[in-house]
């Protein structure tokens, strides 16, 4: 053992540089990890770049919306479709780059739905509770005290429940099966909003939205719709307030 350690220390002391320089030419391992040491500078510094010229901020919202959809009614019922009011709220995360654009996930409650008006002033309810998962490009107008924004993009959303009421027989819960009314729906988004600055950091805004729905409410074969059947689309437009919290301040985002 004393041998081989002082054997080392000959070799060490006498072919330092030769032994170094034929590493970086010859042995592949050094290449290698000298390359990836290069590589986790460049990720470290893009994160770094990221962390210091990215400005966020989350909030919630509540509100409400006046919503109704596509109907297929024959002449001969007397009845007439209008729009029914539902409560809507939602927690978000916005995602800037710094500039004017930015990208919003979104988490909404949104209850949706139609009322028809009858004869003898009879009405019935039919409310429909959505759980919504959007995601929204965003183009904020920033100003020293007030913000300006529009927003659009897609969303999906999954039919929780859904309740019938009338005047006659009050409130029902809807067999979603039986009358195979689909549970997913896919929608596009549109809104503009703007937001007061409260603070450094705090602003409230107020936005009002409209949503199309995409998908087919009731989900029927081709072969098996009536003669001039209509895909039946929700249709919302919705007014929230709700609080931001910009993590990097209001004037930045």
């Amino acid at each position: 053992m004393p041998e081989k350690k002082e054997r080392f220390i000959v070799l060490k002391r006498n072919t330092d540089i030769p032994v170094r320089a034929s590493l970086r030419t010859e042995c592949p391992c050094y290449i290698n990890m000298n390359y990836s040491l290069k590589l986790i500078n460049l990720i470290i510094v893009f994160f770094c770049c990221v962390n210091t010229y990215a400005q966020t901020g989350y909030g919630l919202r509540l509100g409400g919306n006046l919503s109704d959809y596509t109907v297929n009614v024959p002449d001969s019922i007397q009845i007439s479709p209008a729009k029914k009011t539902g409560f809507q709220a939602g927690v978000f995360y916005n995602i800037s780059s710094g500039g004017l654009f930015s990208m919003q996930p979104e988490v909404n409650f949104s209850q949706r739905g139609i009322r028809f008006d009858g004869p003898a002033d009879i009405s019935a309810v039919r409310n429909f509770n959505y759980l919504e998962f959007n995601i929204l490009g965003k183009t904020t107008i920033s100003g020293e005290k007030i913000k300006a924004y529009l927003n659009l993009g897609p969303g999906i959303a999954y039919l929780m429940s859904a309740q019938d009421k009338t005047d006659i027989s009050g409130t029902t819960r809807v067999n979603l099966e039986a009358e195979n009314i689909r549970r997913w729906d896919t929608a596009i988004h549109i809104g503009v909003g703007t937001a007061f600055r409260l603070g450094f950091e705090n602003a409230l805004f107020i936005e009002g939205r409209y949503t199309l729905g995409i998908s087919d409410l009731l989900d029927i074969d081709a072969d098996m719709q009536p003669e001039g059947y209509q895909p039946i689309n929700h249709r919302v437009l919705g007014l929230t307030i709700g609080y931001i919290y910009y993590i990097d301040g209001f004037e930045i985002q």
